[in-house]
Protein backbone atom coordinates (compact mmCIF):
# COMPACT_ATOMS: atom_id res chain seq x y z
CA UNK A 1 0.00 0.00 0.00
CA UNK A 2 1.95 3.00 -1.27
CA UNK A 3 1.40 6.66 -2.19
CA UNK A 4 -0.97 8.74 -0.06
CA UNK A 5 -1.86 8.15 3.59
CA UNK A 6 -3.68 4.80 3.92
CA UNK A 7 -4.89 5.43 7.47
CA UNK A 8 -7.14 8.21 6.15
CA UNK A 9 -9.37 5.39 4.90
CA UNK A 10 -11.72 4.40 7.77
CA UNK A 11 -12.00 0.91 6.25
CA UNK A 12 -8.27 0.43 5.77
CA UNK A 13 -7.70 -2.15 8.50
CA UNK A 14 -10.70 -4.17 7.31
CA UNK A 15 -9.23 -4.08 3.81
CA UNK A 16 -5.88 -5.30 5.18
CA UNK A 17 -7.53 -8.20 6.95
CA UNK A 18 -9.40 -9.10 3.76
CA UNK A 19 -6.15 -9.00 1.77
CA UNK A 20 -4.45 -11.20 4.36
CA UNK A 21 -7.18 -13.81 3.91
CA UNK A 22 -6.77 -13.81 0.12
CA UNK A 23 -3.01 -13.64 -0.42
CA UNK A 24 0.05 -15.25 1.16
CA UNK A 25 2.57 -12.56 0.23
CA UNK A 26 4.14 -10.15 2.70
CA UNK A 27 2.14 -6.93 3.01
CA UNK A 28 3.94 -3.59 3.37
CA UNK A 29 2.14 -0.43 4.47
CA UNK A 30 3.67 3.02 4.02
CA UNK A 31 2.43 5.71 6.40
CA UNK A 32 3.55 9.11 7.67
CA UNK A 33 2.56 7.86 11.14
CA UNK A 34 0.40 10.86 11.98
CA UNK A 35 -2.76 8.80 12.53
CA UNK A 36 -1.12 5.88 14.30
CA UNK A 37 -2.56 5.11 17.73
CA UNK A 38 -2.17 2.27 20.22
CA UNK A 39 -5.63 1.03 19.23
CA UNK A 40 -4.69 0.89 15.54
CA UNK A 41 -1.33 -0.73 16.29
CA UNK A 42 -3.06 -3.37 18.42
CA UNK A 43 -5.17 -4.30 15.40
CA UNK A 44 -2.23 -4.24 12.99
CA UNK A 45 -0.04 -6.49 15.15
CA UNK A 46 -2.51 -9.35 14.77
CA UNK A 47 -2.20 -9.33 10.95
CA UNK A 48 0.51 -11.85 10.07
CA UNK A 49 3.50 -10.95 7.89
CA UNK A 50 2.63 -7.25 7.94
CA UNK A 51 5.44 -4.68 7.83
CA UNK A 52 5.04 -0.96 8.44
CA UNK A 53 7.22 1.75 6.88
CA UNK A 54 7.02 5.08 8.72
CA UNK A 55 8.06 8.21 6.82
CA UNK A 56 9.59 10.19 9.67
CA UNK A 57 11.75 12.45 7.47
CA UNK A 58 14.04 13.81 10.15
CA UNK A 59 15.75 13.27 13.50
CA UNK A 60 14.35 16.46 15.01
CA UNK A 61 10.79 17.89 15.09
CA UNK A 62 11.80 20.96 13.09
CA UNK A 63 12.93 18.94 10.06
CA UNK A 64 9.76 16.82 9.96
CA UNK A 65 7.60 19.94 10.20
CA UNK A 66 9.57 21.72 7.47
CA UNK A 67 9.42 18.72 5.10
CA UNK A 68 5.91 17.47 5.83
CA UNK A 69 4.01 20.25 7.60
CA UNK A 70 3.37 17.91 10.55
CA UNK A 71 3.94 18.99 14.14
CA UNK A 72 3.77 15.49 15.63
CA UNK A 73 7.36 14.24 15.85
CA UNK A 74 7.27 13.11 19.49
CA UNK A 75 3.85 11.51 19.06
CA UNK A 76 5.08 9.41 16.15
CA UNK A 77 8.19 8.40 18.11
CA UNK A 78 5.93 7.17 20.91
CA UNK A 79 3.94 5.06 18.45
CA UNK A 80 7.15 3.61 16.99
CA UNK A 81 8.25 2.67 20.52
CA UNK A 82 4.89 0.99 21.06
CA UNK A 83 5.28 -0.98 17.81
CA UNK A 84 8.57 -2.27 19.19
CA UNK A 85 6.86 -3.28 22.44
CA UNK A 86 4.13 -5.29 20.68
CA UNK A 87 6.64 -6.65 18.12
CA UNK A 88 4.99 -5.16 15.03
CA UNK A 89 7.75 -5.08 12.36
CA UNK A 90 8.48 -1.58 11.09
CA UNK A 91 11.18 0.62 9.63
CA UNK A 92 11.67 4.38 9.49
CA UNK A 93 12.61 6.34 6.39
CA UNK A 94 13.49 9.83 5.32
CA UNK A 95 13.77 11.30 1.85
CA UNK A 96 17.08 12.96 0.98
CA UNK A 97 15.52 16.36 0.31
CA UNK A 98 18.13 18.90 -0.85
CA UNK A 99 17.18 21.12 2.12
CA UNK A 100 18.25 18.50 4.69
CA UNK A 101 21.87 18.59 5.85
CA UNK A 102 24.03 15.54 5.21
CA UNK A 103 24.96 15.37 8.90
CA UNK A 104 21.28 14.88 9.81
CA UNK A 105 20.89 12.16 7.19
CA UNK A 106 23.94 10.38 8.61
CA UNK A 107 22.53 10.62 12.12
CA UNK A 108 19.24 9.17 10.85
CA UNK A 109 21.09 6.17 9.39
CA UNK A 110 23.20 5.77 12.54
CA UNK A 111 19.98 5.49 14.55
CA UNK A 112 18.71 2.69 12.30
CA UNK A 113 16.69 4.63 9.73
CA UNK A 114 16.88 4.39 5.96
CA UNK A 115 17.48 7.37 3.66
CA UNK A 116 15.66 7.26 0.32
CA UNK A 117 16.77 9.02 -2.85
CA UNK A 118 15.00 12.29 -3.67
CA UNK A 119 13.17 11.15 -6.79
CA UNK A 120 11.82 13.24 -9.66
CA UNK A 121 8.46 11.41 -9.55
CA UNK A 122 8.39 11.23 -13.36
CA UNK A 123 9.13 14.95 -13.54
CA UNK A 124 6.52 16.05 -11.00
CA UNK A 125 9.08 17.13 -8.35
CA UNK A 126 11.78 18.59 -10.59
CA UNK A 127 12.71 18.54 -14.29
CA UNK A 128 14.79 15.55 -15.34
CA UNK A 129 15.75 14.01 -18.65
CA UNK A 130 17.24 10.52 -18.78
CA UNK A 131 20.56 10.27 -20.56
CA UNK A 132 21.03 6.50 -20.34
CA UNK A 133 19.15 3.26 -20.97
CA UNK A 134 16.65 2.02 -18.43
CA UNK A 135 15.27 -1.41 -17.54
CA UNK A 136 13.07 -0.67 -14.54
CA UNK A 137 12.12 -3.58 -12.27
CA UNK A 138 8.87 -1.80 -11.37
CA UNK A 139 7.75 -1.98 -14.99
CA UNK A 140 8.62 -5.68 -15.20
CA UNK A 141 7.36 -7.03 -11.88
CA UNK A 142 4.90 -4.61 -10.29
CA UNK A 143 1.27 -3.62 -10.79
CA UNK A 144 0.29 -0.40 -9.04
CA UNK A 145 -3.40 0.21 -8.33
CA UNK A 146 -4.68 3.65 -7.34
CA UNK A 147 -7.64 4.38 -5.08
CA UNK A 148 -10.04 4.28 -8.02
CA UNK A 149 -9.01 0.75 -8.99
CA UNK A 150 -6.98 1.83 -12.01
CA UNK A 151 -3.68 0.14 -12.87
CA UNK A 152 -1.23 3.01 -13.34
CA UNK A 153 2.39 3.23 -14.47
CA UNK A 154 3.89 2.73 -11.00
CA UNK A 155 4.01 4.34 -7.56
CA UNK A 156 5.70 7.38 -9.13
CA UNK A 157 2.49 8.07 -11.07
CA UNK A 158 0.18 9.14 -8.21
CA UNK A 159 -2.03 11.22 -10.50
CA UNK A 160 -2.70 8.32 -12.89
CA UNK A 161 -1.32 9.92 -16.04
CA UNK A 162 -0.62 6.50 -17.59
CA UNK A 163 -3.45 4.00 -17.07
CA UNK A 164 -3.33 0.38 -18.27
CA UNK A 165 -6.76 -0.74 -17.16
CA UNK A 166 -9.51 -0.62 -14.56
CA UNK A 167 -10.01 -3.44 -12.05
CA UNK A 168 -13.66 -2.45 -11.79
CA UNK A 169 -14.04 -3.71 -15.35
CA UNK A 170 -11.10 -6.06 -16.04
CA UNK A 171 -9.17 -8.79 -14.24
CA UNK A 172 -5.56 -8.39 -13.15
CA UNK A 173 -4.53 -10.95 -15.76
CA UNK A 174 -6.29 -9.05 -18.55
CA UNK A 175 -4.55 -5.84 -17.57
CA UNK A 176 -1.15 -7.48 -17.11
CA UNK A 177 -1.29 -9.16 -20.52
CA UNK A 178 -2.86 -6.23 -22.38
CA UNK A 179 -1.08 -4.84 -25.44
CA UNK A 180 -0.42 -1.51 -23.74
CA UNK A 181 1.16 -3.12 -20.68
CA UNK A 182 3.15 -5.58 -22.79
CA UNK A 183 4.58 -2.63 -24.72
CA UNK A 184 5.78 -1.05 -21.45
CA UNK A 185 7.48 -4.28 -20.42
CA UNK A 186 9.02 -4.90 -23.83
CA UNK A 187 10.51 -1.40 -23.96
CA UNK A 188 12.11 -1.85 -20.54
CA UNK A 189 13.34 -5.36 -21.33
CA UNK A 190 15.10 -3.84 -24.33
CA UNK A 191 16.60 -1.08 -22.15
CA UNK A 192 14.50 1.52 -23.99
CA UNK A 193 12.25 2.62 -21.12
CA UNK A 194 13.61 6.16 -21.43
CA UNK A 195 11.75 6.46 -24.74
CA UNK A 196 8.41 6.29 -22.91
CA UNK A 197 6.75 9.64 -22.09
CA UNK A 198 6.89 9.43 -18.28
CA UNK A 199 9.84 7.09 -17.83
CA UNK A 200 12.06 9.56 -19.66
CA UNK A 201 11.57 12.00 -16.75
CA UNK A 202 12.11 9.43 -13.98
CA UNK A 203 15.20 9.05 -11.79
CA UNK A 204 14.32 5.45 -10.87
CA UNK A 205 15.13 2.23 -12.75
Amino acid sequence: MLTGEPLCDPQFIDRLKFAREKIKARIEVYTNGHLLSKEIIDELKDITDLHISVSLNGVIPETRKAMMGLDDFLQVLQMMKYMEEVKLPYRTTMVAYPEIRLVEMQEFVDKGGMVIQYQSWCGEMYPYKRKRWTCCSRALTTMTINYKGEAVLCCFDPFGKMVFGDLNKETMEEIWTSAKHRQLQTMHLQGRGAELPMCESCTEG
